[in-house]
C-alpha cells in the first residue's frame, strides 16, 4: 500500500506542475495576442500616414501592389 499512496503522490504533484504550466503557458498566449494586436495596429497606422502623406486612396496601394 505504501508504495501505490507514492505513485499517487507522484501523479498529483506532476499533475499539478501540469496545470501550473497550462495557466503560463495561457497567460503567454494572451500576452502574444496582445502584442500581436498591438503591431497590426502600429503597422495601419503607419500606412495610413503613408497613405495621406502621398494622397494615395486604398484602389491606389492596392493597384500598385497588383501590378
Amino acid at each position: 500500500m505504501a508504495r501505490k499512496a507514492n505513485y499517487e503522490e507522484k501523479i498529483n504533484a506532476i499533475e499539478a506542475k501540469i496545470a501550473k504550466k497550462q495557466e503560463e503557458l495561457k497567460s503567454l498566449k494572451a500576452q502574444l495576442s496582445e502584442i500581436k494586436a498591438k503591431k497590426a495596429q502600429d503597422d495601419y497606422k503607419e500606412l495610413t500616414e503613408y497613405m495621406q502623406n502621398n494622397n494615395l486612396s486604398a484602389s491606389d496601394v492596392l493597384a500598385s501592389i497588383k501590378g
